[in-house]
């Protein structure tokens, strides 16, 4: 997580001292760590620690949908309804709250207005005017702003290999939201990877490919008996085919 140390703090000690609301709003720019934010809590209610979960939350549902409808606060109202065996409370994150339909909307208030013993809602929207007022009213709002430029640049520095030159550029470009700055980071290792993909095919190093590939995959021979038999049948399938050996190549990486 980047950022927002002093709000990390002030909930971990809400957390520790069994103050926390019952319900949150948190809004801000899209890509500024909002969501990020909510499971490290989730985390930390559960795990005690405050960083993105590595594992599945036992005590923590993650509502993401296009439309949220009635039949996702029904299942939201039954998880909640629960005791919590793992964590203090059983916690419902609703991810892009704005999707939220008004019906839906009107039948989570009666939720929040009366909520279940030991749980707790976390709204997460880019705006908070998307959502009925008197919802709104309800919960206790939690502003996520953009991200000092600085502090992007020396995440960016500690885990990333890139040249200072690059890392000053894509913290800038990222205007202070560092979603964006590490989509930006993954769109260039897309573009290196691709075009490594394309010398392989051009200098004619495809078998000199595969049989690194495959030694490399025989170092766990177990664990990697799927991706051996998948790589395995691309290399058959470009020897004995006329096919798109960029497309093919590019298609195994992504499963493998």
């Amino acid at each position: 997580m980047i950022g927002y140390e002093k709000s990390k703090e002030d909930f971990k000690r809400l957390a520790d001292s069994d103050n926390l609301s019952h319900a949150y709003l948190f809004f801000g720019e899209p890509q500024v760590g909002k969501f990020l934010f909510a499971s490290s809590l989730a985390n930390y209610l559960e795990n005690h620690k405050f960083e993105e979960p590595k594992n599945p939350l036992r005590e923590t549902l993650v509502v993401s949908r296009e439309t949220i409808g009635i039949d996702d606060i029904r299942s939201m109202q039954n998880f909640l309804y629960q005791k919590p065996v793992f964590s203090p409370r059983r916690l419902v994150i609703i991810r892009d709250a704005e999707n939220l339909t008004p019906e839906a909307q009107n039948a989570i208030l009666k939720i929040i207005e009366e909520p279940p013993f030991q749980s707790l809602a976390i709204f997460v929207v880019n705006n908070s005017d998307v959502l009925l007022p008197t919802l709104v009213s309800r919960m206790q709002k939690i502003y996520f702003p953009r991200i000092d430029t600085k502090e992007i640049a020396d995440f960016l520095k500690k885990n990333f290999r890139l040249s200072e030159t690059k890392t000053k550029s894509i913290a800038q470009e990222s205007f202070g939201r560092p979603g964006r700055a590490i989509d930006s980071i993954n769109n260039l290792k897309l573009r290196i990877k691709n075009a490594e993909i394309s010398k392989i095919v051009e200098d004619n190093q495809i078998d000199e490919f595969f049989e690194s590939l495959i030694v490399d995959l025989h170092k766990e021979p177990v664990k990697n008996y799927a991706k051996l038999k998948q790589a395995l049948r691309c290399l058959a399938s470009m020897k004995q085919f006329n096919v798109n050996k960029k497309l093919q190549i590019n298609a195994l990486l992504k499963n493998l």
